[in-house]
């Protein structure tokens, strides 16, 4: 018995000591994406998207985390690839990174909604592509954790998650425009849209982390005012898009 009572107490040490700060840290890791998600979700006050099929989405998201990584790895091992100047850093923030990752996004996003009934607004792109993007993100962000702790936790949830989130706005908006346009018929100006759907959420993600691969404190200013523009016309895009798209529904 008293053995048992030995046990227990360092159970109870573990759970104190190990457990909890893990489950915290779990947590700051996931809810920023389910929140995110949510709250695009309640702006598509038009037509609501199929749960199951945002969720399939969402799930997609997850998985494509593993290949992009594998890709990014192989792609930084091959290229010999150093964060030892602008060069290097470019490369790695724009071809490999951010063309990977909202490669990866992008695929899952278009061949997931593109031919799919439901998508009949231009907003319902920035739904599809937000689910696609934030299930990345979460996984990401979970691995990311897991190996640097709470203080990582608290500044992805703030700037990182919300980022790929950002991302996302971009690339369903041209998609959804792109959408849109093909179905009037204005097909030159339907591949200038898809176009950009891939492109711009590419721009933005090699920005955003090659301003931080400098690791210049030259350049952490400019990354911080660039975040805030993302968080202002992004929201500010999806607040007035949510709103305007009854008069952006898709001809059938």
């Amino acid at each position: 018995m008293q053995n048992f009572f030995i046990l227990a107490n360092e159970s109870s040490d573990w759970l104190s000591n190990e457990f909890a700060p893990l489950m915290l840290n779990l947590l700051i890791a996931i809810i920023p994406s389910i929140l995110l998600c949510t709250y695009v979700y309640k702006k598509d006050v038009i037509e609501k998207e199929p749960m199951i099929m945002l969720i399939k989405l969402f799930c997609l998201g997850i998985l494509i985390t593993i290949p992009a990584s594998f890709m990014e790895k192989s792609l930084l091992t091959g290229l010999n690839l150093k964060e030892n100047g602008l060069f290097e850093c470019f490369i790695i923030a724009f071809l490999v990174v951010g063309l990977v990752e909202e490669g990866y996004k992008y695929i899952i996003t278009y061949f997931g909604c593109w031919h799919n009934k439901n998508f009949d607004h231009v907003f319902d792109g920035i739904v599809y592509a937000t689910f696609v993007s934030l299930g990345f993100a979460m996984l990401e962000n979970i691995l990311y954790v897991m190996e640097n702790g709470t203080q990582t936790a608290l500044l992805r949830a703030f700037i990182s998650v919300p980022a790929h989130g950002f991302y996302a706005v971009a690339c369903g908006y041209y998609l959804g425009l792109s959408k849109l346009n093909y179905s009037i018929g204005n097909i030159k100006k339907a591949r200038l849209y898809k176009f950009f759907s891939i492109f711009i959420p590419v721009v933005l993600h090699g920005l955003f982390d090659f301003l931080l691969l400098t690791n210049s404190n030259d350049f952490i200013w400019i990354f911080f005012a660039f975040v805030a523009i993302l968080y202002i016309v992004s929201f500010f895009n999806i607040r007035k898009l949510s709103t305007v798209q009854m008069t952006s529904s898709l001809q059938k």
